[in-house]
């Protein structure tokens, strides 16, 4: 969320038809620029992609921006499902000035699609990107395209799209004076025929802006699974970038997705990837380099050679942009990005919310090096706490900082941060030294409860810790110390303070995970001391769970009765004949009904009287082929479950 005094307009692509929207602003205010609103997309399988272009009235060249985000948002179709494959959705700038004006093809951005079959019809998140560096061209008439690729049906699948640009008001941190399209494309890996490095040459550049300092933009995916070493969405291998044949920056096209804020998904989510993960922002690559006004210089980006003698089909698609820019504005600039924690924002869903150290995310706007901070922030303007940072935060590169203290409040109250002094010097812009953040509830525990678990089949990949406020280990069971298929009971007596668990898996595929069957099925649960449910949570959770809360005397955590009976069918995807694991409160019937996925037909119907926690086998291997709902019905309460029938391999 980015702090503004005042937010001034959103703009749709519909505004062209009244002209573009006059009004006064300032440094630090925020105008939204909406070039898609809730647009319906599918693919289209006879190309492989789909384009949806839309022109949008930016601010007028006149309006400098300090700082550009752009959130895109997903949701369902009222009409159709959810798409259902990881596909790679891009964001193109095509035109600036008018319909006659030649296409630039400039990508601002690149999104991953989730694997949704899984997500109802209410389902939406959000993701955000930092695209700034393209600022001196979102000015005036715009057209901004969305183009969701993929092969998937385009008659009951696809998403609901919004494209939303805050831009900031204000003096560049780093001016930005023009730009030159480098190595753009899909460029084939390891086919001996087509050598990478014959298609990715160095390229030569001479300064023609009177700039002072180079910056690289390269967004970089890996995609194919070849027969050799799953090239190249499946391998880790080396980029190293060159600037004069000197190694300027060098790292593994390599993202981890266990951790993925949006999960669990229907696929393979959780499985590491060339420097993507399913239902995510792709994360841009900067390299900052000096250069004198006029001088020419060569770039060039190598990749870790590598030959499949086999079948190749492995690629990199790969846009890149070099950026002509001046010096920094200021000296002494530091810039508050984003409040990691706490907030209420999904994409840090998996550290919300918090009872300890806030997070929150800092920029050296500068020209010289950070080396420290004062911060200063509350809840809700009440009594501030201050944390003096010290540490080395390099010229416009950003750093997340820990501040001190035990942070908790019920939900919908504001934390508030504010940063100055850096390096002990005046902050030569002040006006984005503050942000503020909802806070999302600190839940409330009393002072005994069960932390109840049941490890699966490959339980020694599974440990949890629980530290409290000062960061000491109160209770810990080590990885390979648990043994397989066991529940687990900890009674846990604690002090009234904070406290957060961390249930980890080394492997990061959770309790279960469908693609991994032969894993088994485990749960992690929290109970009170009458075994009624606390919370519970979801086993296909990757590599962990945090949960962080409160423990206080006279706490009566309100028993979640809208999530119970708790049902989760095992494997979820199946043959037919599968388990599902129940609970609820007390002892009661529970009614467990199967239909198809239009819901019109029942294939299974069955009442299990006196089930307190059980699992029961079922068997409909009878049934075609094809997406089903389990619904578990007690006591007036309904919960329901998708599961897929699929009789081969």
């Amino acid at each position: 969320m980015v702090r503004a005094s005042t937010v001034l307009a959103v703009v749709f692509a519909s505004v062209l038809a009244f002209g573009p929207l006059k009004v006064l602003a300032k440094p630090g205010d925020v105008t939204h620029v909406v070039s898609h609103a809730n647009r319906k997309v599918v693919t289209d399988p006879s190309k492989g992609f789909n384009a949806y272009r839309n022109w949008a009235v930016f601010p007028s060249t006149a309006t400098p921006y300090r700082r550009i985000v752009l959130s895109v948002t997903y949701r369902c179709p009222d009409s159709l499902r959810c798409g259902e494959w990881d596909y790679i959705d891009g964001i193109f700038l095509r035109r600036t000035g008018g319909g006659v004006s030649p296409s630039r093809d400039i990508e601002l951005a690149r999104m991953i699609s989730p694997y949704g079959s899984r997500f109802g019809p209410s389902w939406h998140f959000t993701w955000q990107t930092d695209v700034t560096d393209f600022g001196f061209l979102l000015h005036d008439s715009v057209e901004i395209e969305f183009n969701h690729g993929g092969y998937e049906s385009n008659t009951d699948r696809g998403w609901l799209i919004t494209l939303d640009f805050a831009l900031t008001e204000g003096p560049p941190a780093l001016p930005i004076l023009g730009m030159d399209t480098l190595w753009n494309g899909t460029f084939p890996y390891g086919d001996t025929s087509k050598p990478i490095e014959q298609l990715l040459r160095p390229i030569p550049f001479t300064d023609r802006f009177e700039a002072q300092r180079g910056r690289l933009r390269i967004v970089q995916t890996g995609h194919g699974m070849d027969d050799s070493e799953n090239c190249a969405e499946f391998c880790s291998k080396t980029r190293r970038v060159l600037l004069d044949d000197s190694v300027r920056e060098e790292r593994q096209i390599w993202r981890r997705c266990g951790t993925n804020p949006l999960s669990p998904q229907a696929g393979t989510w959780l499985y590491d990837r060339a420097n993507w993960c399913p239902g995510s922002i792709v994360f841009p690559d900067l390299v900052d380099f000096a250069i004198e006004p006029g001088s020419t210089h060569t770039l060039a980006i190598a990749m870790q050679p590598y030959a499949n003698t086999k079948t190749p089909t492995a690629n990199y698609c790969i846009h890149s942009y070099l950026f002509y820019c001046g010096q920094p504005r200021a000296a002494h600039d530091v810039s508050v990005l984003d409040i990691i924690a706490p907030s209420a924002r999904e994409e840090w869903g998996r550290l919300n919310p918090i009872c300890g150290d806030p997070l929150i995310l800092i920029r050296n706007s500068g020209s010289e090096p950070l080396t420290s901070v004062e911060v200063r922030y509350q809840i809700d303007g009440g009594d501030p706490q201050r944390y003096h940072w010290r540490g080395i935060i390099p010229s416009q590169r950003d750093a997340a900082i820990s501040l001190l203290g035990s942070w908790g409040a019920i939900e919908g109250h504001t934390f508030e941060v504010t940063l100055s002094s850096p390096d002990s010097a005046m902050d030569e812009y002040p006006a984005d030294n503050s942000m503020t953040s909802i806070i999302a509830a600190t839940p409330e525990y009393p002072t005994q409860f069960v932390l109840a678990f049941r490890t699966n089949n490959d339980s020694t990949q599974n440990g949890y810790e629980l530290v409290d406020a000062q960061g000491n280990t109160v209770l810990k069971r080590d990885p390979r110390s648990l043994r397989p298929r066991t529940n687990c009971r900890d009674t846990l007596t604690l002090a009234p303070g904070c406290y957060q668990l961390i249930f980890a898996d080394t492997v990061g595929d959770g309790l279960d995970f469908w693609a991994n069957p032969d894993g088994g099925y485990g749960y992690v649960r929290l109970l009170d001391m009458q075994d009624h449910l606390i919370h519970s949570f979801n086993s296909d959770f990757g590599s962990e769970i945090r949960h962080s809360f409160r423990v206080g005397l006279d706490v009566h955590p309100p028993v979640p009765i809208d999530t119970l009976p708790l049902v989760n069918p095992f494997p979820v995807r199946n043959k037919g004949i599968f388990s599902v694991e129940l609970f609820q409160n007390e002892p009661g019937e529970i009614a467990l009904t199967i239909t198809d996925e239009s819901g019109r037909k029942t294939v299974f119907r069955r009442s299990f009287p006196d089930i307190k926690e059980a699992t029961v086998q079922l068997d409909i291997s009878d049934v075609p082929d094809g997406v089903y709902f389990l619904t578990a019905t007690s006591a007036g309460h309904s919960v329901t479950r998708r599961i897929r029938v699929k009789h081969g391999d």
